[in-house]
């Protein structure tokens, strides 16, 4: 499965990148995506006894990038549009939307050639290991974690090892790519702008330490904390409109006042959640510089919010109604292609890798999850397809606000050039800091 998923990315970075430096619209290529990927789920769903994967499938599309993959992605292809034809350097975005798109179609062609009974076991591994039941607190270990675990599976060295996985490996493609094969030698150097016209800088090594940290930390905070608290709130939930032989007095509201209180409350995690996301905010700020405020930070992450909110209540009611996740699927991105046909290229760019960026370190563990904490309080068949749902979302949200505002056909082109100007301008700055060095 990781295999499926890693080959998925490793294709969307390589067309993502063939695509900026050949200058190829986005809009195409992200419609003919959708209907490959729809086309095939929905031959999955109804041709086959496989339909279950669905759900896996969508959300494993989702969960692709993180706080590593995004920045880097994003520069890459920032990079590589200011190095080509392409009238402005935000054309650079997109390779985001390719890696949440691609890993679905691996993910179901991996499915269609496993056996139905090897889906079982997948299936059901999703029900026990790591999850504390209700009955045992959050910190109290579950009775499959004994002692007989190994060392590196265990906390603080298993979040250790992630880490150190996630970054390590990357940076060092990274450095022999730059030093082997297209032989530059120049010391690699950041940037900091500490305020307005004072920066620092320094060693790039000091920085990739700084990652590394960071990264260790919110690893063990997340396994100890948000993956724990999502899954007990989720087990908890149906307890405000269903009755739960765990909890005392449930339900506590009754069917239809519980029902809404809980979607009102997946929405305002999710939307508060969104608003934590690193990767999101790597995303608005670069988008907020290059395009010399046109389309602001500001409007990026709240519009993204929403829509992350919203299709986080949607994958809940899923849920609680039991309705199958292939149909809200079909509506979402049928109308995120119809925004895509009405809106520019820019915009276009902008939309569809925030569907990407918004999946990340923070949102995920939290709607995992809640999603498998519910699904098995109410014994529901999927608890999965809340992270497609608020992938899909955000693309719709940031598109329908960025029409409203003319962002979507506006002619930009003295911007774009202004904002190519600037990216190249920092970027010299960097590189004669190195040279001076």
């Amino acid at each position: 499965l990781v295999l499926a998923v890693a080959a998925g990315v490793g294709l969307s970075s390589s067309l993502g990148m063939l695509r900026i430096r050949r200058s190829w619209s986005l809009k195409w290529i992200v419609i003919v995506l959708v209907l490959l990927t729809i086309s095939l789920s929905m031959y999955v769903y109804y041709r086959t006894s496989k339909h279950d994967v669905i759900g896996l499938a969508w959300d494993l599309g989702a969960v692709t990038t993180g706080p590593v993959t995004v920045p880097l992605v994003i520069a890459l292809g920032l990079g590589v549009a200011t190095a080509g034809n392409n009238p402005s350097p935000l054309t650079g975005f997109g390779v985001v939307t390719f890696a949440s798109l691609i890993p679905v179609i691996t993910v179901l062609l991996l499915a269609l050639s496993l056996p139905s009974n090897i889906l079982e076991e997948l299936e059901a591994s999703t029900n026990s290991p790591s999850f504390p039941s209700l009955q045992k607190g959050a910190n109290e270990p579950s009775s499959s974690s004994s002692s007989s675990s190994l060392w590196y599976d265990q906390t603080p060295y298993a979040e250790i090892i992630a880490g150190v996985r996630a970054l390590v490996p990357l940076a060092a493609i990274m450095i022999f790519l730059l030093r082997c094969i297209l032989r530059d030698t120049r010391q690699l150097l950041v940037t900091l702008e500490l305020t307005p016209g004072s920066s620092v800088i320094f060693k790039a090594s000091a920085a990739l330490l700084a990652a590394q940290i960071g990264i260790i930390v919110f690893n063990v905070g997340l396994t100890q904390g948000l993956s724990k608290l999502g899954t007990m709130v989720g087990g908890v939930m149906p307890s405000a409109f269903t009755s739960m032989e765990e909890i005392k007095g449930s339900p506590i509201w009754g069917r239809e006042l519980g029902t809404f209180i809980a979607v009102l409350f997946a929405w305002v995690l999710g939307f508060g959640a969104t608003l934590a996301e690193p990767a999101l905010f790597t995303l608005a700020v670069t988008v907020d510089r290059l395009s010399r405020g046109k389309i602001t930070q500001r409007q990026v992450v709240l519009s993204v919010a929403l829509g992350v909110g919203t299709g986080t209540a949607l994958g809940l009611l899923k849920i609680v109604i039991g309705f199958p996740l292939l149909p809200l699927l079909l509506v979402g991105y049928t109308l995120a292609v119809i925004l895509t046909t009405m809106a520019g290229e820019i915009l276009i760019c902008v939309a569809w890798d925030s569907a990407g960026v918004t999946t990340g370190p923070v949102t995920v563990p939290l709607v995992i999850s809640l999603g498998l904490g519910l699904g098995r309080a109410l014994n529901a068949a999927d608890g999965f397809g809340i992270l497609s749902l608020a992938s899909v979302c955000p693309i719709i949200s940031v598109l329908a606000v960025g029409i409203i505002k003319g962002d979507g056909q506006a002619d930009r082109r003295h911007g774009d050039v202004e904002a190519r100007g600037e990216y190249e301008l920092s970027r010299t700055d960097a590189e004669e800091a190195g040279d001076d060095d």
